[in-house]
């Protein structure tokens, strides 16, 4: 490995969901613990009215912020517990925290790391991965957002958490056409129980069209350990407790959430008279080989740069998100810190693709001498997208004549 680098072998991020006011207390209880910085995402909850004649309405969208930390894998429990602590996340509808595992990382020496870092100590999440939650992520037109986000409640999630990125790639190689499609998207995020997140995906992709062209993005990543209290609706209680709580509290009786598995019942007639192939029964899973997610950390100035390096490596897109860089030595001015921007590259793709990737946008780093960045990968379980077939993909038992060639690609 280059010497611009330093790599970290036991390393997730842990990222927080909550309301604005509970932010800053969690973000000093951390720097206090010894974190060095938090990258800070606006973002809106969803909450749907709980009265039937109300449900027609737009939906309510309450402020929130997303939180996100890069902490060594021994300290994931503490800064989980420090998390929910100073949130208060013991209360329904206060927000959830997640932990997810990465792959090695790897960061210049001017990238602020978590001080007692120590690749000899320390369990490693990812061997005592414990898949009982599930991160659900769904890049669409804002447009599609009230549509999906609906969907999802109604599958049994919780009330969605968008926020704001910027699409690249396949908008960048339509020339002129580009102006038919927004630069601007939304992440769609949720985190479910396993047990839900079949019927929740499937949800979502048919209220979203994702297997139609250009409609959309899914994949769903594993989650370690988590707490989830985000609510989904909103009106007066007429109940001690809403279904929410009584479905957590029916779970821990039970000591697992398999009692809620529902059978998925799956109709592709309208794809195939469309000419579209949609039925995975019908067809050969294209997404087979282990799919990861690459995040990139860099400033403005150079993300331009990490990603035209990705997508000139075979990235076939990616998504750029704005975050606020919280620094434990940042200037305080009145009580407030002055904080600077970080932009987060993120693409799923498979594998091997993956290192590739990751190894030409490490050189145009060095070449380039940027030094405050960071680079890791994320396992991806699960994809959902539209993917254009090659006449290879079609040769055996295709029908001919056919006008549309695609599948939804799942795995």
């Amino acid at each position: 490995m280059s010497e611009h680098f330093r790599a970290l072998h036991k390393v997730s991020v842990v990222a927080a969901i909550l309301p604005p006011a509970a932010a800053k207390p969690v973000i000093e209880r951390l720097f206090a613990a010894g974190e060095r910085n938090a990258f800070v995402t606006n973002a809106r909850g969803t909450l749907i009215r709980d009265q039937w004649f109300q449900r027609f309405m737009p939906l309510v969208s309450p402020e929130k912020e997303i939180l996100r930390f890069i902490v060594p894998d021994a300290q994931v429990d503490g800064v989980i517990h420090d998390i929910a602590d100073a949130g208060q996340l013991r209360y329904p509808g206060s927000g959830a925290v997640y932990s997810v595992p990465c792959d090695t990382l790897y960061h210049t020496p001017d990238f602020p790391v978590w001080a007692d870092v120590d690749d000899e100590a320390g369990a490693d999440a990812s061997i005592a991965l414990r898949e009982n939650l599930s991160l659900i992520s769904c890049i669409v037109q804002p447009e599609q957002t009230e549509a999906i986000s609906r969907a999802a409640m109604q599958a049994g999630a919780h009330g969605p958490v968008v926020f704001y990125c910027e699409g690249r790639g396949l908008r960048d190689r339509l020339g002129w056409l580009r102006i038919t499609k927004k630069r601007t998207k939304e992440v769609v995020t949720l985190i479910v129980d396993n047990a839900d997140a079949d019927a929740v995906v499937d949800a979502i992709t048919v209220a979203g069209r994702l297997e139609m062209p250009g409609r959309g993005y899914l994949y769903c990543m594993p989650v370690h350990k988590g707490i989830v209290h985000l609510a989904s609706t909103v009106g007066g209680r007429h109940h001690a407790a809403d279904m929410q709580q009584i479905v957590a509290a029916i779970d821990e009786l039970m000591g697992h959430s398999d009692w809620r598995r529902r059978q998925v019942v799956r109709l592709g007639g309208g794809g195939r008279a469309a000419g579209l192939r949609l039925d995975p029964a019908e067809q050969a899973d294209p997404l087979l080989v282990p799919q990861m997610r690459l995040t990139f950390i860099s400033g403005q100035a150079h993300t331009p740069t990490l990603l035209d390096t990705a997508l000139a490596a075979g990235a076939d897109g990616a998504n750029v998100m704005s975050a606020r860089f919280v620094e434990l030595e940042s200037r305080v001015t009145m009580g407030r810190r002055l904080n600077r921007e970080r932009n987060w590259v993120q693409t799923v793709m498979p594998r091997t693709q993956a290192e590739r990737i990751l190894k030409a946008v490490m050189q145009r780093v060095e070449a380039e001498g940027i030094s405050e960045t960071c680079l890791f990968a994320q396992p991806v379980s699960r994809t959902v997208t539209y993917r254009a077939q090659t006449h290879a993909d079609t040769a055996a038992g295709a029908t001919a004549g056919l006008t549309y060639r695609g599948a939804r690609a799942t795995r």
